[in-house]
């Protein structure tokens, strides 16, 4: 098939976990055979210099940076408040569309619409074709009046949690399907990172005598996300102080992009007041390859988000990197995984609660060894994007 994607920022231009998902359904479908155009915005602030071809996507697909969002996500999400430029982007944004609609599509697959607008999908449903929908937010992308009915459109949530909040808010999605975002486990291996694993020279030291969260082995615990409060950054740092002061070994590295105003600095402040300096390294925004190096240095990643998410991508690269993964758990993060068996949950924006289930690995260092081993097979085998781009090829 040969297959339009319309999404609002794309891969290297990136803020979370939602616009690398519509890159890595690209990418499955390519390796399923499928020909595919991206259409997107440019927002050049969201990408590092270096980060390649503009023309081109992470995997080498085609992508058109031609669409103009109606605002900006530099330093937050910025609305255009100004109604006739809006109308001039709207009807920009649609003739952009004719134009590639004109060539001759099988299908579109439609991601994020934020900040160019849920009417843009009537344009992408004016010749017919197939239309799916990923929504991977659970706030609804549109009001139920605006839902599109011709039969051709068809709406699918990134988890069971999205599509019971979308059910709720009174879009008639009930028996929508579902297709988890997954992720990329052939790049979250020791095979492609190239490093031995930090959990199995844990396992070798406290064998040696050295236990767990001594200063000869210390808890090495990575958060990668966002800098902004809800993704709760901080209560990953206020878990490991309060360990560090009953005497445990610890260190942190955190990965992300500041989002939030002064959130990075009250980070660093609280760094400081809890006496982690040197104990915990911010590292910054990571591209995939080296994310997957990072989690291969670190015992325990923790998903700490307070507010209800879709899925939860870096979740998901956690257990696929044979990492223990602790997580909150809030909206459609619950569904990876099975509490006690293939990963542990905390209660969200509960430092107490993380530093009891940290507590709990370091005094049972083979749950530790079993969370991690079960997680990566739970991932490998029910939330992989290859699985992805199946349930999205059968839809279209």
């Amino acid at each position: 098939m040969r297959l339009l994607v319309v999404t609002n920022l794309y891969p290297p231009q990136e803020l979370g976990g939602y616009g690398r998902s519509i890159a890595d359904f690209v990418w499955g479908l390519g390796q399923r055979g499928h020909r595919l155009q991206v259409v997107t915005s440019d927002a050049p602030y969201l990408a590092a210099p270096d980060s390649g071809s503009a023309g081109l996507g992470p995997s080498g697909e085609a992508v058109a940076r031609t669409l103009q969002l109606k605002g900006s996500y530099q330093n937050g999400v910025q609305a255009l408040q100004d109604p006739e430029a809006c109308t001039r982007i709207d009807h920009s944004n649609a003739a952009a569309l004719r134009h590639w609609l004109a060539q001759g599509f099988d299908g579109v697959l439609v991601g994020n619409l934020d900040l160019l607008g849920a009417e843009l999908l009537q344009v992408l449903l004016e010749p017919g074709i197939a239309v799916v929908h990923h929504v991977g937010f659970v706030t609804p992308p549109f009001a139920p009046s605006l839902m599109p009915m011709q039969p051709h459109y068809k709406l699918v949530a990134a988890s069971c949690a999205v599509r019971q909040t979308l059910a709720a808010s009174g879009l008639p999605v009930a028996q929508a399907p579902v297709v988890y975002p997954g992720a990329r486990i052939e790049l979250f291996s020791a095979a492609a990172t190239g490093r031995a694993s930090a959990l199995d020279l844990a396992r070798a030291l406290v064998a040696a005598g050295q236990p767990l969260g001594s200063a000869a082995n210390p808890l090495k615990v990575g958060f990668a996300g966002l800098l902004m409060s809800s993704k709760g950054a901080h209560t990953v740092l206020q878990a490991l102080a309060a360990l560090q002061r009953q005497g445990v070994a610890v260190q942190a590295s955190v990965a992300g992009e500041s989002f939030q105003s002064g959130y990075r600095e009250a980070l660093d402040a609280l760094v400081e007041r809890e006496g982690l300096a040197g104990l915990v390294q911010f590292v910054g925004q990571l591209d995939r390859p080296r994310l997957a190096r990072f989690w291969a240095l670190h015992h325990v990643g923790v998903f700490a988000s307070t507010f209800p998410e879709a899925f939860g991508i870096v979740a998901a690269e956690v257990m696929a990197s044979g990492v223990a993964l602790l997580t909150s758990g809030v909206g459609g993060a619950a569904e990876l995984i099975e509490p006690g068996v293939s990963g542990l949950r905390f209660a969200p924006g509960d430092a107490a609660s993380l530093a009891a289930a940290l507590q709990q690995l370091l005094a049972d260092p083979d749950l530790l060894w079993r969370l991690a081993q079960a997680g990566q097979q739970r991932v490998r085998a029910r939330f992989s994007v290859t699985a992805a781009a199946e349930q999205l090829e059968r839809l279209f």
